[in-house]
């Protein structure tokens, strides 16, 4: 009898914690806003989410339209959002919108949509800077480029690789 007990306990604890979680998570992505902000960085002012994580544009793009897909988005994550975006910070509500990115429904601010790079780091940013095409966001909504350096290195190459190299 007690083994049925406890049974039937930790069934219904199982059964509550399932129900809760869906519930959650059902309430939560209904109710959830992207927040873009700023942040200060070395690059200056850039924009970044809610939890500091750095966005990108990508010059690819054309206003309002993504070209990174397949490999590209697994390097380069899209902002998403399930409602309207809001601004913070710096960052301008006026400069905000989204575009459908398959079924997602990206971010853009100043018509570029909005990318994180997966390789960034707390101890590295911005790591996403000038790779295949990606610049960190000002609050204006251009991109922002490093600094050139005074020495130039030439490379040439043959390889026959996609856009993005991956």
């Amino acid at each position: 009898m007690k083994r049925l007990q406890l049974l039937l306990a930790l069934s219904s604890i199982a059964v509550l914690g399932v129900a809760t979680q869906a519930f959650g998570q059902s309430a939560h992505s209904s109710a959830s806003h992207t927040v873009v902000t700023t942040k200060q960085t070395s690059l200056g002012t850039i924009l970044v989410t809610s939890s500091g994580q750095t966005l990108y544009l990508d010059v690819n793009d054309k206003s309002g339209h993504f070209a990174c897909t397949g490999m590209c988005a697994a390097a380069w994550p899209v902002l998403s959002t399930s409602g309207k975006p809001k601004a913070a910070g710096k960052a301008k509500a006026a400069d905000l919108g989204t575009i459908k990115h398959g079924k997602a429904t990206q971010v853009t601010y100043n018509g570029h949509p909005l990318y994180t790079f997966t390789a960034d780091t707390k101890a590295s940013p911005v790591s996403g800077e000038g790779v295949n095409g990606f610049y960190v966001v000002s609050p204006s909504g251009s991109k922002i480029t490093k600094a050139t350096n005074t020495t130039t290195t030439t490379t040439t190459s043959s390889s026959s690789t996609g856009k993005y190299g991956y």
